[in-house]
């Protein structure tokens, strides 16, 4: 794999630093090297749909940023971390992703900072998403819309509990743009701790880790979900995500001037360069990857000491377990390819207050 670095002179206000060049990929043996890597077959159909996603809708305003979300490949990253999907869930697994993505990079811009209430658009996008999965009346704002349909898809097929369990975590993605402005307003790279635990929100890796279920067709029993180790699996596999996200998205962030970054935050928590709070935080990596190979041990034994778990329960446990793997990995991969951390420039998927606010 050979190595990906940032040319660039860039610079955090809360960490100000001339970054010539930068290594963002993890070292030769690093073990997020040694997870499997699996691609859908239907990778080609997932772009295409990310592209009819946000045409019906018209949730981009210009030609660059249609081109910007083509470079984006988010089929690709749907393919490497869901790549056990089911045919008839493919349209619906993408859509969420589209409106994901463009909400994320919403939230990045002026009209995001300028929400005079923001516990008000967390409302909207939650009634969006009835817990029975039932369609509701017409909304106002296309990202509304959108999300409304979705739903209605994702929704259908799923338990109660999964419901729940995923609204629940929209509403802790949604609630975590906040807090993030608040750091950019005060131009404050929050300390490690506290910025963990924020990240495992503002990343949008809490859904997409449920959305497993959903692509497999399949349910993890509640009995093994709530106990400890997947649950040490889960966050385990999160923090990866969202750690390596920070690394290889340094670039693109640096230049518009994000200071929410865990690369940033062990820089200042450790008063070291760039470069070392790179290899801090594929060193952190690395020991969450640890964690979750022990806790998968665990599990293992569980899972067969356990009477009652038919051979369906024990095959959506394993589906899950290997779909944490390949969103560890797979988003690793994918970011190797995709122009949203290749181009360091303030162009987003979506500026206009119209999109949430009104028709």
């Amino acid at each position: 794999m050979a190595p990906t670095r940032i040319e660039a002179t860039m610079s955090s206000p809360d960490f100000p630093v001339t970054v010539p060049e930068l290594a963002t990929l993890p070292p030769p043996g690093h073990p997020i090297l040694a997870l499997p890597v699996r691609i859908s077959p239907h990778a080609a159909r997932l772009e295409r749909s990310i592209l009819e996603w946000a045409d019906s809708y018209r949730l981009l305003e210009t030609a660059r940023q249609r081109e910007r979300l083509a470079g984006t490949h988010l089929g690709e990253l749907v393919a490497r971390t869901y790549p056990f999907v089911r045919e008839d869930r493919l349209d619906t697994l993408v859509g969420w992703f589209t409106w994901a993505f463009v909400i994320d990079d919403w939230y990045d811009g002026p009209a995001g900072a300028a929400l005079g209430d923001h516990r008000d658009m967390v409302a909207r996008v939650l009634a969006a998403l009835p817990v029975d999965g039932r369609a509701g009346g017409r909304r106002s704002g296309a990202l509304f819309r959108q999300l409304a349909r979705v739903w209605t898809g994702l929704a259908q097929p799923q338990s109660l509990p999964w419901r729940l369990r995923f609204v629940d975590s929209m509403a802790a993605f949604m609630e975590s743009f906040a807090y993030e402005a608040a750091n950019r307003r005060a131009a404050t790279t929050p300390g490690v701790a506290s910025y963990a635990q924020l990240r495992r929100q503002s990343g949008g890796i809490t859904p997409c880790l449920h959305l497993l279920e959903y692509a497999a067709g399949l349910e993890v029993p509640g009995v093994i979900r709530r106990s400890d180790p997947f649950q040490r699996m889960f966050n385990c596999a999160a923090d990866v995500v969202v750690w390596v996200n920070d690394v290889v998205s340094l670039r693109k962030e640096l230049a518009i001037g994000e200071v929410s970054n865990g690369v940033l935050a062990l820089a200042a928590e450790r008063s070291c360069g760039l470069p070392e709070a790179v290899t801090a935080a594929y060193g952190r990596v690395a020991d969450l990857i640890g964690e979750f190979h022990c806790a998968e041990a665990e599990l293992t034994e569980l899972c067969a000491d356990w009477r009652g778990l038919t051979d369906r329960d024990q095959r959506a446990v394993r589906l899950y377990v290997d779909g944490m793997k390949y969103w560890m990995r797979g988003n690793l991969d994918w970011s190797r390819h995709s122009e949203r951390y290749r181009q360091a420039d303030r162009l987003r998927l979506a500026t206009s207050p119209t999109l949430l606010t009104s028709d």
